[in-house]
């Protein structure tokens, strides 16, 4: 084989293995990113106010649950944290 032959064959290889490379990475570009980005704006944001209230909804849970089990002094407690939040949301 030439020296001609051989600088035309590692070309040719050159060419084939950028080509390539090139198609992989632009897919992946494509694809991931785009994927990426539509997932993220998918997520719904949450305002504060809706924050609130599933705190509220969370604690009034948990309220009829130690009421159940006569924990009072637990039910004390969560019942000055709802005061508390239902003060936040009056403000708002």
């Amino acid at each position: 084989m030439t020296d001609k032959e051989m600088n035309k064959l590692a070309d040719m290889i050159v060419d084939k293995l950028l080509t390539t490379y090139i198609k992989e990475q632009s897919k992946w570009y494509t694809t991931n990113t785009f994927d990426l980005f539509m997932q993220n704006s998918r997520k719904p944001v949450e305002s504060s106010e809706e924050k609130l209230l599933g705190e509220l909804a969370s604690l009034m849970t948990q309220l009829n649950l130690h009421q159940e089990k006569e924990e009072y002094e637990k039910c004390a407690e969560i019942k000055k944290q709802i005061e508390i939040l239902k003060k936040k949301l009056k403000n708002r």
